[in-house]
């Protein structure tokens, strides 16, 4: 689509006052929990005519939050508020860990993302796409003031959840890749199409060179650092704002 801004504006039933300054981006399947967890932290939240991208304030900033599930998803609000002129997008979530010593409940903070979607070739990128380094010091340095062990490097985006064999996962490791999920390459794509400043901030779930998955039970320790981190993830994105 080929829209200039008033048609992105008009379409999505916003004013030229009410462009958002930042975009927080989220990949999970539990959306109604995330929508119920995440706007509550914002102030005259309103959903827009596109479904599921809620614009409200925070502490003086317009934040657009949208769960978006995987890459086609994900580039679709980079693209509208993109076109518009939000300078930040921020994406958030869960990943699987790929290397010994990442753990449950670690923060997972991407500088570059191996490209293994679909979505990314179609804003110029086909082999990885980068964060903004500046967002990424001042969330280590941030994350780790509150105690969080962080990973910070080379990351992987899949379109196929279901499809990670073990042949796969051991490709990953020995290529460096500290995790992978299925949007992260597909926003820090487009958001540089945009020339916007991008970030991921990811905590970890699984640990899948041990065999384990999402669909795995965590001990109650495990499942507390998975809260907990989910939590400061979002907190984090919002302090950037």
């Amino acid at each position: 689509m080929n829209l200039t801004p008033e048609g992105w504006l008009e379409c999505a039933g916003l004013s030229q006052g009410e462009i958002p300054d930042l975009l927080i981006l989220e990949g999970t399947w539990w959306n109604k929990a995330r929508y119920k967890m995440r706007l509550a932290y914002l102030s005259d939240v309103r959903e827009l005519n596109f479904p599921d991208m809620f614009l409200g304030s925070y502490n003086g900033k317009k934040i657009m939050f949208c769960c978006a599930y995987g890459a086609p998803r994900a580039v679709e609000p980079v693209h509208v508020f993109g076109s518009l002129g939000t300078k930040r997008v921020i994406q958030i979530g869960s990943c699987g860990g790929l290397q010994e010593g990442v753990f449950t409940g670690d923060v997972l903070l991407s500088e570059r993302a191996k490209i293994g979607e679909g979505a990314s070739q179609y804003y110029g990128k086909t082999d990885f796409s980068e964060a903004s380094p500046n967002l990424v010091e001042a969330a280590h340095q941030t994350f780790e003031k509150q105690g969080f062990k962080v990973h910070r490097g080379p990351h992987v985006t899949t379109s196929a959840l279901f499809a990670q064999p073990p042949n796969l996962l051991k490709q990953w490791q020995e290529a460096g890749y500290l995790g992978v999920d299925m949007e992260t390459s597909a926003v820090f794509s487009a958001a540089s199409y945009f020339e916007m400043q991008a970030a991921s901030f990811l905590f970890v779930w699984d640990e899948l060179l041990k065999g384990r998955t999402w669909l795995d039970t965590f001990s109650p320790e495990e499942s507390l650092k998975q809260e907990v981190a989910n939590k400061a993830i979002f907190e984090m994105a919002l302090e950037l704002a």
